[in-house]
């Protein structure tokens, strides 16, 4: 079936696509500078890909076409090549409620695991150096070189904590990414689905038309 076929060459497009950014996803790749290059590109690539699974998908549906039009006379097979349904259905795709939009638009991240275990470690350190503050005796230089000590300290606790969390954020990268590309693909395969039937629809309207009664669809 055309169905089956299509949704075996999204999976085969889709490895092609994740084995592409691993060289974006290195071991000790840069997290910030990767994580915009990759919220644009990986959705770029996959409506690329998508574009590329069209016309698959219609080579498909024309081959099945005109295996089934071959029982007909010369010139309803003629008509059929003058009706140009590839051309039909590129200009149906186009259409603004008929486009790909894959949602969201754009790779969403989840949280950076960077961030909450700094804030805890410097947290926790702000508010041990201030409680050691509170017992110094009650003068005013004490407490506030103390308290600038604390600012400090809860200040390196934050960056070696964010550093340490680092391969975490890395992993968490590579999850959302791979969550993405698993709902794309998902998307891609119902849109390609949508314009099966879309062909179907026509091609069934253009052998009714000319006295061609068929039975089952095209792109089974």
């Amino acid at each position: 079936m055309v169905v089956n076929k299509i949704r075996a060459d999204i999976s085969e497009e889709f490895s092609s696509i994740k084995n592409s950014l691993q060289t974006h996803l290195h071991p000790y790749f840069h997290i910030t500078q990767t994580k915009q290059f990759l919220r644009k590109q990986v959705p770029n690539r996959i409506v690329y890909k998508s574009e590329v699974l069209l016309d698959t998908l219609l080579n498909y549906l024309m081959k099945d076409a005109r295996e089934k039009i071959e029982i007909a006379d010369i010139e309803l097979q003629n008509a059929f090549f003058d009706m140009d349904f590839r051309k039909r259905i590129h200009e149906w795709t186009r259409q603004m409620q008929n486009k790909l939009v894959l949602e969201p638009e754009i790779v969403q991240y989840s949280t950076d695991p960077r961030w909450k275990q700094g804030l805890i470690a410097g947290g926790v350190t702000f508010i041990a150096g201030t409680a050691i503050t509170a017992g110094l005796a009650p003068s005013i230089v004490g407490p506030i070189v103390s308290g600038m000590a604390t600012i400090i300290l809860a200040a390196l606790a934050f960056k070696l904590a964010y550093d340490k969390a680092s391969p975490n954020a890395r992993e968490a990268i590579k999850e959302d990414i791979d969550r993405y590309l698993e709902s794309s693909r998902e998307q891609v395969f119902a849109w390609l689905e949508k314009v099966a039937a879309a062909f179907d629809h026509d091609f069934h309207a253009f052998c009714s038309a000319n006295g061609l009664i068929l039975t089952g669809e095209v792109n089974e």
